[in-house]
């Protein structure tokens, strides 16, 4: 895709009504269906009027085929106990029970109790005869014997559990003379028995059922289905009358004592007058054609809202496309284009994965537009919006910024990458062309940044993009341009500093600022002397770290608000600092030069947080020049006079720090890291060895900053540098304890010793205690300074950059 999708560059506010508008008209045509069924039992009455003679004779007559069941059951099951007790004295039987059988005399018995089996129910499934606790004949399916007893007892015999719907018909004679005792046990089914007792009814919807003296049903013989059925189920529910539709009767065999027949059937439409039932046709009818008419009236209005929630999503992903995408051009605006910024930075943050921004600004497009013509410029836009589509790849997006300026976002490219794609867009741009709406050629210039190869914030991006777009634009135009951060900085255009600014407002209110300290060693003695305090960001904030804060506060003209900020949280973090240490707060030239920031705001700022000045080093960093210089030296004058002393910062890193030496009197040098690890270079040492000596003609004591090897803290510390600073003596962290160093064995670790790291030694332990004087020390301090100042620690309050 040329343009990221829109719909995934802005979220849906608009929620997907059609699932509640289900829901509506659910319950209303539930609410329907109760207030149709109200009426229905406001005529009960009337319906229990028109069928009461009917339901008496309906009734007497379930009655009638309930007692006509009962008998046929009763008659049944005595028939097949007077047979089986006939059967116990069959010759064919007794012979089967003798001491020793044959297998003939078994196989005789065995078809003499299958005249059982063919009884005209055919409601006997199974026959067994016992003798003395041993089957002798069988016939038909097993029987489970162990609901015996020992001895039964001739009669019925119930089942139970999975046996409840059979019933065992037990016959017994006891032995006389030569014949033995036997036993004669028969399973009946109760279902096939009741379906074969109840007798053909034309009333549609009957059912029979048998139930035991407990009350629960042992079988049940069901009719068909039956749609005739239908209308006189409706009727009893009207009138109530379910009980009325019953008819019952108790079966009469000894044995089955309290077990009853139970017939049930709807009242038969056709045993009402015909008069009652156009009557009652009448009124169900109109009861429908009420509950229809009501249901489409108010049904109708959330139909009506669902069509308007339709018409109104579609009319707002219009609008939300209008506002997503550049009519003229047909790519995405401003406003799209900063999602997938942000998204892109993202997924580098988590993932690494790189990608290139690239801006285009159209050369000389006010010239074009003042002398051809808005129309024109309107077509060279458009011309440059196709150009772009048609040369980019698929997972690029091109968007309109500005007036006359492109962005296009390159996922999974570098800078260089982004250079051969760019430039052969200017190419074809370039070309004549015969077609198109902008057939003349079109010159651009174009800026490139890389993310994460030289920024990590959507911020920083753009204004890397943007100030090697202009030096392209300041080299001769028709330019691809790499950003390059040594050249490109301090340009930024009105909207990306209104944008800077607001960031850097965020960070100021929302109190994102955490001090850390990073020590300052004497290296005469190893003891530490101070720290120096330093501003962080937290992880996730618009600037991925305090010295991209720092440059987007110059250019956007917010240094002052952002030094004082920096001022404040610093000094909050020191409140508990040793008392015998002095602080030193780093800050532009440019915040001093300020009419709000004078020597009265800085020495107020310092009594509210209990801060002597005699305890204050105050180092500047000229980044830029100074308008004032007759105001900062005022200013710096003011200061000292107070008792606050002055150090210039990063000398040697360019003139800034030795022409604010040849201008203004400092008490501390802070020689930059860049000398100090240079140091092994012959020249290197030699400018080294020229500061020292300087400062050592102004009277000034000097900080070696950047110590990162013993080489250098050995080459420094022959030199006489007074202190030093850097990851080799002590990383920046929250806390800021006294102690001291081993500096020999740090020195010889050069050699292979293990570097010592810093020992927190506090006062009146054993140990070197750089917090009071031996009888034989003529300072009021063990340490490099001054015995009329106290030692020093520095709090940098403007990046991490000497850490």
């Amino acid at each position: 895709m040329h343009v990221e999708p829109l719909h995934e560059l802005a979220h849906d506010p608009i929620l997907d009504g059609r699932d509640r508008l289900r829901i509506v008209r659910l319950r209303l045509a539930l609410t329907l269906i109760t207030v149709a069924l109200l009426p229905i039992a406001a005529f009960a009455p009337l319906v229990r009027a028109v069928s009461g003679d009917a339901s008496l004779a309906h009734h007497l007559r379930l009655d009638g085929d309930a007692a006509t069941v009962a008998a046929k059951l009763g008659s049944e099951l005595e028939a097949v106990s007077g047979l089986a007790r006939s059967l116990l004295d069959d010759p064919e039987i007794v012979a089967a029970v003798a001491a020793k059988p044959s297998d003939e005399a078994s196989a005789e018995a065995s078809s003499r109790l299958r005249s059982l089996g063919r009884r005209p129910s055919g409601a006997v499934m199974g026959v067994a005869l016992l003798a003395d606790g041993d089957v002798r004949a069988a016939w038909g399916q097993p029987i489970d014997l162990r609901r015996l007893s020992a001895e039964p007892e001739p009669g019925l015999l119930s089942g139970s559990g999975s046996n409840a719907g059979s019933l065992l018909v037990v016959g017994r004679i006891e032995g006389k003379k030569q014949r033995p005792a036997r036993t004669l046990v028969a399973t009946v089914d109760l279902d096939a028995l009741l379906a074969w007792a109840v007798p053909a009814s034309p009333l549609p919807g009957r059912t029979v059922s048998l139930a035991d003296a407990g009350g629960n049903t042992v079988a049940r013989s069901h009719a068909a289905f039956d749609a005739a059925a239908l209308p006189g189920q409706v009727l009893d529910l009207a009138a109530d009358s379910g009980h009325e539709a019953q008819g019952e009767a108790v079966v009469q065999v000894p044995g089955l004592e309290g077990w009853s027949v139970t017939a049930d059937a709807p009242l038969p439409l056709a045993n009402l007058p015909p008069g009652a039932v156009a009557a009652l046709g009448g009124v169900l009818l109109l009861l429908i054609g009420l509950t229809t008419w009501m249901a489409r009236q108010i049904l109708r209005p959330a139909a009506q809202l669902e069509a308007s929630r339709s018409r109104l999503r579609e009319l707002y992903e219009t609008a939300r496309e209008a506002a997503l995408r550049d009519s003229l051009t047909g790519l995405g605006n401003h406003r799209s284009f900063q999602e997938p910024v942000e998204r892109m930075v993202e997924a580098s943050r988590r993932y690494g994965a790189p990608f290139a921004l690239v801006l285009l600004d159209v050369d000389e497009f006010k010239r074009i537009n003042d002398a051809r013509g808005h129309a024109v410029g309107d077509q060279l836009l458009a011309e440059l919006g196709d150009l772009i589509r048609t040369t980019i790849r698929l997972t690029d997006a091109g968007f309109r910024v500005g007036g006359d300026e492109f962005a296009v976002l390159l996922p999974h490219t570098d800078a260089e990458g982004a250079a051969t794609m760019t430039r052969r867009l200017l190419g074809r741009a370039l070309e004549g062309r015969g077609h198109g709406s902008y057939p003349n050629p079109i010159s651009f210039s174009a800026g490139i940044t890389a993310c994460p190869e030289f920024g990590a914030t959507r911020l920083e991006l753009t204004a890397q993009a943007d100030a090697a777009l202009y030096r392209g634009k300041r080299g001769g135009r028709t330019l691809v341009t790499i950003f390059d951060p040594a050249v490109d900085h301090g340009h930024v255009d009105e909207g990306m500093r209104a944008e800077l600014s607001s960031a850097i407002s965020m960070v100021i209110e929302s109190a994102m600022l955490s001090p850390v300290y990073q020590p300052i060693v004497d290296l005469a003695t190893g003891v530490i002397a101070g720290y120096e305090g330093l501003v962080r960001v937290p992880p996730g904030s618009s600037f991925p770290h305090a010295g991209a804060l720092f440059d987007a506060a110059e250019v956007s003209g917010r240094v002052v608000d952002l030094d004082r900020a920096a001022l404040e949280t610093v000094l909050a973090g020191a409140h508990d600092l040793h008392p015998a240490l002095s602080i030193s707060l780093n800050i532009s030239p440019l915040t001093l030069e300020a009419a709000e920031f004078n020597a009265t705001v800085l020495l107020a700022i310092l009594r509210r947080h209990g801060m002597p000045p005699e305890r204050v080093i105050l180092e500047l960093t000229e980044r830029q020049a100074a308008r004032d210089p007759e105001r900062l030296g005022s200013t710096i004058r003011a200061l000292q006079a107070a008792g606050v002393r002055v150090a210039a910062d990063d000398v040697g890193a360019g003139n800034a720090g030795l022409r604010l030496l040849s201008q203004y009197p400092f008490d501390v040098v802070k020689i930059d890291l860049s000398l100090v690890q240079g140091a092994g270079q012959d020249q290197g040492l030699s400018v080294l060895t020229s500061l020292v000596q300087m400062a050592g003609r102004l009277g000034a004591t000097t900080i070696a900053e950047g110590v990162e090897t013993p080489i250098q803290l050995t080459t420094i510390r022959q030199l006489g540098v007074t202190a030093g600073q850097g990851y080799l003596l002590g990383r920046p962290q929250p806390g800021h304890l006294p102690g001291w160093i081993d500096l020999i064995a740090l020195s010889e670790g050069a050699a292979g010793t293990p570097v010592v790291s810093v020992a927190a030694v506090p006062a009146g332990t054993a140990g070197p205690d750089p917090w009071r004087a031996t009888p034989d020390d003529d300072q009021s301090l063990v340490g490099p300074f001054p015995r009329s100042r106290p030692a020093m620690a520095v709090l940098n309050t403007s990046s991490v950059s000497n850490e």
